[in-house]
């Protein structure tokens, strides 16, 4: 029984300990290379004729991508371009404003740039990357989307705000939905996406 109760006070102040150290975690530990971290973000989108003059289909959506980052840099760079590049992947799902549409999209080839500063708590941030999804929007989009099957483009910018733990931001990508060609109509869809986000 005393072994038993030893056992589980060690268990105890060994788990205190681990939450104490992860909330020390300094500056180089949080963004070392090979870290890893899950978060997500939700938000709206909505098409824009863009190029200008073709008409295309107005759109809006619901738009909810979990993802995974891991870092590939560690802190690299000096002065304003001081920061790391993280590979990013996410899959998820948009939901059209009418008709029950929707979009699953899934998105392995991304990264995102932060310029981070270890005086600062907050960090600007570039996404870029590529990706494809299936989904039933050509049945309101069909001078835009010739297929089911579609590849996804982003390119984005955000703010995130670091906590001792995770972190959150806010974000905006232009989101780009087309078949590359595979099957005509094919002008494809563009779309701003504003979204908050959460890491983990």
């Amino acid at each position: 029984m005393k072994f038993l109760s030893r056992s589980v006070v060690f268990v105890v102040v060994l788990l205190m300990f681990n939450i104490a150290t992860a909330k020390a975690e300094s500056f180089a530990q949080r963004f070392e290379k090979g870290s890893s971290s899950f978060g997500g973000q939700l938000g709206w989108g909505h098409t824009v004729d863009l190029p200008p003059g073709r008409n295309r289909t107005d759109l809006g959506f619901a738009f909810f991508f979990p993802n995974w980052q891991h870092n590939i840099s560690g802190i690299i760079g000096d002065s304003w371009s001081r920061g790391a590049w993280f590979y990013h992947m996410e899959a998820g799902v948009a939901f059209a404003d009418r008709e029950d549409k929707f979009l699953l999209g899934w998105s392995p080839l991304m990264a995102q740039y932060k310029f981070l500063n270890p005086k600062r708590r907050w960090a600007p941030n570039i996404l870029l990357g590529a990706g494809a999804s299936m989904t039933n929007w050509k049945d309101i989009a069909d001078r835009e989307l010739g297929t089911e099957f579609q590849f996804l483009l982003n390119l984005g910018v955000g703010l995130e705000y670091f906590k001792e733990n995770g972190a959150y931001s806010i974000n905006y990508r232009l989101f780009h939905v087309s078949n590359a060609g595979i099957k005509f109509p094919n002008i494809g869809l563009n779309a701003h996406v504003f979204s908050l986000g959460m890491r983990f």
